[in-house]
């Protein structure tokens, strides 16, 4: 049974029709309009306090890098924000983040990466390879952790899929919360599964992915949708997925390729879950942090 505060929680998405109206273009795009406005979450008080917030820019996308003041270890987080592809960093990924640097000791870049509509993948990807590659030269590419919720978690893997494509150092290994693999959202399992999603919708999501992949270009492709993409030679993956999650089916045919292919995954599920449940503060998401913690430490998740 699900915890009490989980439970308030989806009662309020849900009283607030959160899924309806990111399902409505119209409304979608006034709730995009006011994200442009507001622009990206800064790291609070707390990253100032204790570590070293430090910024640069690739083609004027922003990038963060974070340095413990104090026990800095040898891990270094990779984090790419979740968001349709389409919504900027908010302070639920920022307190994410903070929670793993405060429990491991790791360093973190976190690229704001180039959002749709404005831009697709095809002019994304760049900004965050070269923001790879400039921790890989100060972290060392074994000691980085791909991480990212949601799109964040497909682009986590995408850009895995990249790297050994196109024979780049691999991180020491990926972990996929809640990850959006596939954009064209066809899987026959999602219609029922949308009955129980408080936050996400097929034709939302349908809207955000076709934003992603360009106007007029396919969004069943590599690595619009990364699921579509071989597997094999990729370092270890943790995945974390609610049952009660539009995207559960992703992470469920991810899990299969990953048997078939003999692919070292490691699979969380989070029963009656919503989406990202893992970013709130419930007890249920404690579990799945101290987990997270133990996969980039190397330990058993």
């Amino acid at each position: 049974m699900i915890s009490k505060r989980a439970r308030f929680i989806n009662f309020i998405l849900r009283l607030l029709k959160v899924q309806q109206r990111l399902a409505d273009y119209d409304t979608g795009m006034k709730f995009l309009a006011r994200d442009r406005k507001h622009g990206p979450a800064r790291p609070g008080r707390w990253f100032r306090k204790h570590s070293r917030v430090s910024e640069y820019s690739i083609d004027k996308h922003k990038v963060y890098e974070i340095e413990p003041k104090e026990g800095s270890g040898k891990n270094h987080i990779f984090y790419l924000h979740g968001g349709a592809y389409a919504f900027n960093i908010v302070f639920v990924h920022w307190a994410m983040i903070k929670k793993l640097i405060k429990a491991t000791g790791a360093s973190a870049t976190v690229p704001l990466y180039p959002l749709a509509p404005e831009h697709d993948w095809s002019q994304s990807y760049p900004v965050v390879m070269q923001a790879y590659e400039r921790a890989v030269a100060k972290y060392g590419a074994e000691n980085i952790t791909i991480m990212g919720d949601s799109a964040g978690g497909g682009y986590s893997l995408g850009l895995t899929q990249m790297l050994r494509d196109q024979g780049k150092p691999m991180p020491g290994n990926v972990i996929l919360l809640s990850p959006w693999l596939d954009a064209t959202v066809c899987d026959p399992m999602q219609p029922e599964l949308e009955k129980h999603d408080v936050l996400l919708s097929i034709q939302g999501a349908r809207t955000a992915g076709q934003f992603w992949a360009g106007e007029g270009k396919d969004a069943a492709v590599f690595p619009v949708s990364p699921l579509f993409a071989d597997i094999d030679n990729l370092p270890p993956v943790a995945i974390f997925a609610g049952s009660h999650d539009l995207l559960y089916a992703d992470a469920l045919r991810l899990k299969e390729k990953a048997d078939a292919q003999s692919l070292s995954l490691t699979f969380h599920i989070g029963e009656q879950m919503q989406h990202v449940w893992m970013l709130q503060p419930i007890r249920e998401a404690k579990l799945a942090q101290a987990q997270i913690l133990a996969f980039i430490q190397g330990e058993q998740a």
